[in-house]
């Protein structure tokens, strides 16, 4: 069943807006870009363009044609969140479904590898149109094998369910649409109707050259789409993943207080992948493993006033509900899982503002740690100017805490250094006979040096003379390792990851 379907939710906004209010259906209905007298429509049903009012009309010109009209906006949020309810509801007939970006409520679904599945292209149909219209919506089905063939002719069907079974019959029903049922540019839709034109049949008629020069590209990409004549396949969107994160604890846990900063550790991360993918989160699901009790999970289920990416406002709601309800057991694992929608605008700006850390805390803390164990208890690491690696930085005392602002550097092998070099199996009985050193205490031997970097000084204390190698083992282990002339040792000063 190699065929494509076209899914066509007529005006969704609008049936939106009806669905909210159902005592508008019987009169002239628009969906208007806000709520002031020169607010353009965008949608409007069938009563309203029996009174010849069209998209791009100004609200208070359409009342002057239809005294009855109603009219208000509908958010982008709510328009963006029943997209994807009913996206997710199409891939129940297709794994590849795809909505439009110009045109909310279009979607086109593929029908490759479904045909074990359906009897038929109309059976596919007709379960496509029936489940959407138990959940409530207005749809028309067109199954053919083009993506704007299919989308034209679903805009001006006079019948729920189409089904094209060549590209003929396809090519001159599309070619019967009147321009005015597609998402044109008014102004382009009106200076074509001024030539004469109405209908796609009439638009192929013109020239393409002439259209590009006059009206500019996308007149032009919609006469090669309406051709035939443009690569235009089927982009499938992935469904969205399933934001988890997950903590497992050392010991069991019944504490509230602990358990919720063991839920911040999870929920921190989980809230930055709802903004990285612009959603904010609607239910945050808390999965609790129990130890040795049955059953042994227990789930939890807090949810905000409103959509939110506030970290804070969430552990309040956390801590209330592990005070209010406990768990009858120790918990030994947490599983955070978010529902989520479309987060506005100011939700995003707010969350990527808020301070991962909070500097005035960390000072509070730093000065209950002084006051316990001594004004010489917090301390940070600064460079030094010296020859050896283990005096290249000192202990000194930390004032307040301050954000971090490293200095851009060239990307270097990472080496974890040992705080004190430990010494290398002398050569003897264990060395090979080409005198490669035995490394560490599990036998492994040295396959290749890279080196040396001599390191000299330090005569004004205690004279240093190092030869730095990196070493590469049979393990494939690579360690940092020198030999010290004055000692005649070999030694393991880091190991580079």
């Amino acid at each position: 069943m190699d065929r494509l379907a076209c899914v066509d939710l007529h005006s969704f906004p609008l049936q939106l807006l009806v669905r909210r209010h159902p005592d508008w259906r019987d009169v002239p209905v628009a969906v208007v870009a806000d709520d002031r007298p020169q607010a353009p429509i965008l949608w409007v049903n069938e009563r309203a363009r029996a009174a010849r009012i069209l998209p791009g009309q100004r609200y208070a010109h359409a009342l002057g044609l239809a005294r009855d009209l109603r009219a208000a906006p509908v958010p982008p949020d709510a328009i963006a969140a029943a997209v994807a309810a009913v996206a997710d509801a199409l891939r129940t007939f297709s794994p590849d479904v795809e909505a439009s970006e110009r045109e909310p409520g279009v979607f086109w679904l593929g029908g490759a590898g479904l045909g074990l599945l359906f009897p038929s292209v109309g059976a596919w149909a007709r379960a496509i149109r029936a489940r959407l219209r138990d959940d409530g919506y207005a749809a028309t089905v067109v199954v053919g094998f083009s993506r704007f063939a299919t989308y034209a002719v679903a805009r001006a069907a006079s019948r729920p369910i189409v089904v094209f079974r060549d590209r003929d019959a396809e090519r001159a029903a599309a070619e019967q649409v009147p321009l005015d049922r597609l998402d044109l540019e008014p102004r382009f839709r009106d200076t074509l109707a001024k030539l004469g034109v109405h209908t796609v049949g009439g638009l192929l008629r013109l020239p393409p050259g002439g259209l590009l020069e006059r009206f500019g590209p996308e007149a032009f990409r919609l006469h090669e789409l309406a051709a035939g004549e443009r690569w235009d396949p089927l982009r499938a969107q992935a469904p969205p993943e399933a934001v988890e994160q997950s903590v497992v604890l050392d010991d069991p846990e019944t504490d509230a207080d602990r358990l919720a900063f063991a839920i911040k550790r999870a929920l921190d991360p989980l809230l930055a992948a709802l903004a990285r993918h612009h959603q904010a989160l609607t239910a945050l699901v808390i999965d609790l493993t129990l130890d040795r009790h049955d059953p042994p999970e227990r789930r939890e289920i807090v949810c905000p006033a409103e959509p939110t990416l506030d970290a804070r406002a969430l552990l309040r709601l956390v801590h209330l509900r592990l005070e209010g309800a406990p768990p009858p057991a120790g918990v030994v694992e947490i599983r955070l899982t978010a529902a989520s929608r479309r987060a506005t605008r100011e939700q995003l700006a707010l969350f990527r503002r808020a301070p991962r850390r909070d500097l005035r805390a960390a000072d509070e803390a730093f000065a209950r740690l002084r006051a316990e164990f001594g004004n010489d208890a917090v301390v940070c690491a600064r460079l030094c100017d010296a020859h050896l690696p283990e005096a290249r930085y000192a202990w000194v005392p930390l004032g307040r805490a301050v954000s971090p602002s490293p200095a851009a550097v060239a990307m270097r092998p990472l080496v974890r250094r040992i705080q004190r070099p430990v010494p290398l199996v002398p050569p003897g009985a264990r060395s090979r006979d080409d005198g490669a050193l035995v490394a560490g205490g599990d036998g492994a031997l040295v396959d290749q040096w890279i080196g040396p970097f001599v390191v000299s000084g330090g005569w004004w204390r205690a004279e240093v003379q190092r030869d730095y190698y990196f070493a590469q083992l049979q393990s494939g282990e690579l360690l940092w390792v020198y030999y010290d002339r004055r000692r005649r040792r070999w030694y393991v000063q880091g190991a580079v990851q």
